[in-house]
């Protein structure tokens, strides 16, 4: 079965479960990744969750699930995050009040050309600068809202405008986190996000103390913490500290990895590196980009390497 035809038969269990209105859509991820999503909206609430549905055709592939235990797990989710009563959106239609929250993040230039068209961005290297509201967490965790050229003719400002706002709250809002690889790997095992044995003695042991000179920067959510490469004072601050230049790999959109440009490390190497991990470690909607960037300490500037 394809997945169209899973989204349907899906649809129809859980019209069979629930008085809900339930949808279907396809919606564009970064990269230019159409998902597959189910909603489920409750008669007069302005809210719904997405359900995506790649995970749950795995699992009916793979593991033998039934429709009918798909849209039972769907259902469990939906009570589990269904919103009891209309959200006031003041919060972000009121740009007053949207603009203290504005923020952006990195994504490819290339891979997003249809997605550029819709919203508002700053180029950079191979990269674009795009903008997003920063959903408080208390009521919405860790949500975001994607800005578009609608929301700015609705605002009436301009994206310069945006791109100032979003400078200044990024490194409040999204505090830049630099750590040795080592204790990366440490607190994804103590978070259970991976075990000692998926990350492996041998991976342990070359990352021990950091020795292998590999960094890994990101933000305090690690949500689009690429970005954190474009704060004013975080690479320069490491690169004295190091004495020397950097070299920025692009892990995904939500972390780099700096390497202190030492030990005789080549260009090519790295961008080996960078594709073979793009390809074979990294979901497709998550790649930044195949490039190895440059910081000099010197002029402060990001180039290409």
């Amino acid at each position: 079965m394809k997945i169209e035809n899973f989204s349907k038969e899906v649809k129809g269990a859980l019209e069979q479960r629930t008085e809900c209105t339930v949808e279907e859509m396809r919606i564009r991820k970064n990269n230019g990744v159409m998902l597959y999503a189910i909603t489920l909206k409750d008669d007069g609430i302005n809210i719904a969750p997405t359900i995506y549905l790649e995970d749950y055709f795995d699992n009916y592939r793979e593991y033998n699930w039934s429709i009918e235990q798909v849209a039972d797990k769907i259902v469990e989710i939906y009570n589990k995050y269904r919103f009891e009563h209309n959200v006031n959106m003041d919060f972000f239609t009121n740009y007053e009040t949207a603009k203290q929250r504005i923020v952006y993040k990195l994504i490819n230039f290339d891979r997003n050309k249809y997605l550029l068209e819709e919203i508002p961005y700053v180029r950079f290297q191979d990269l674009a600068i795009v903008f997003y509201y920063l959903v408080d967490e208390d009521e919405f965790s860790n949500a975001t809202i994607l800005i578009t050229n609608r929301h700015l003719d609705g605002w009436g400002v301009s994206t310069e405008e945006i791109y100032t706002v979003a400078k200044e709250n990024a490194p409040k809002l999204l505090k830049a986190s630099l750590l040795g690889m080592m204790q990366v790997l440490k607190g994804l095992v103590e978070e259970n996000i991976f075990t000692e044995e998926e990350v492996g003695d041998s991976v342990l042991e070359l990352f021990e103390d950091d020795n292998c000179g590999m960094y890994v920067l990101s933000n305090s959510t690690r949500l689009y913490g690429a970005g954190a490469i474009l704060y004013d004072y975080i690479l320069k601050e490491f690169a004295d500290k190091m004495q020397s230049n950097l070299f920025i790999l692009p892990s995904s959109i939500h972390e780099v990895i700096i390497i202190p440009d030492k030990d005789h490390i080549t260009k090519t190497k790295l961008q080996g590196m960078v594709k073979e991990v793009n390809e074979t470690q990294v979901a497709e909607q998550e790649v930044l980009s195949d490039s190895v960037y440059y910081f000099d300490r010197n002029t402060n500037k990001i180039e290409i390497a």
